[in-house]
């Protein structure tokens, strides 16, 4: 009697935690699965609402600059010396700040996650080639002026860093950074009809204002979780 007892407490038992084992469906488990990726997909994203900061203010005074330069040119010649040198400067600025916390987002990290960044990366710099080598032939031909030049190559660097940003946020179901990636494209393409020095002064305040949008949206996602804890 003791015996059947003891078994059926340990049957009890047992099922018991088959049922606890059981409680994760394979519905559950595959969106689990799915979550877990995202997260590990989000946490190489490597960005924060400061790195998005740097990027307005970026945008804002680095075209800012060279609308200084060129908006009382009459016809127009292009950016001046040294206003490209601020602007090329405050460019680098950004992409060492990118390149810096990337490598501390994804230190100790590899896989396929690591693979497909590498890989998103080439195809964005193919992109960007893609965009200027049209120019240096036509320039080396003497064809086309000024105003096409730089309304061409800052539009379409606008659209392509869009168009890229919108491809990966949409693969990622990243629905905000896809609406963001979007807006860049149009601020890019409205801004050309401004012309050639009105151009500048539109990409900025737009970029500008689009970003720090983002800025505030991503900080109050950083913040949120903290307050329900």
């Amino acid at each position: 009697m003791n015996g059947a007892a003891d078994m059926g407490g340990a049957g009890t038992y047992g099922n018991t935690e088959a049922d606890e084992a059981g409680a994760l469906d394979p519905e559950s488990a595959s969106r689990l699965l799915t979550q877990t990726q995202r997260q590990a997909q989000r946490s190489l994203d490597f960005r924060s609402p400061w790195l998005t900061l740097i990027a307005a203010a970026v945008a804002l005074i680095a075209f800012g600059a060279v609308w200084l330069s060129v908006r009382e040119q009459h016809p127009f010649k292009g950016p001046t010396a040294a206003a490209l040198v601020v602007l090329y400067a405050l460019v680098a600025i950004r992409i060492g700040t990118v390149v810096y916390a990337h490598r501390r987002a994804s230190a100790g990290v590899s896989g396929s996650s690591v693979r497909q960044q590498r890989a998103e990366g080439v195809a964005l710099v193919a992109a960007l080639v893609a965009v200027y080598l049209p120019i240096v032939s036509l320039a080396q031909d003497g064809a086309g002026h000024a105003s096409f030049y730089w309304v061409y190559a800052v539009t379409a660097t606008l659209i392509v860093l869009g168009a890229f940003w919108a491809g990966r946020s949409a693969v990622r179901e990243d629905w905000m950074g896809l609406g963001v990636s979007v807006a860049v494209m149009l601020v890019g393409a409205v801004s050309a009809l401004a012309g050639p020095r009105g151009m500048w002064l539109s990409d900025g305040i737009g970029l500008c204002v689009v970003l720090l949008g983002y800025t505030a949206v991503e900080a109050g996602l950083v913040h949120a979780p903290r307050s329900g804890t």
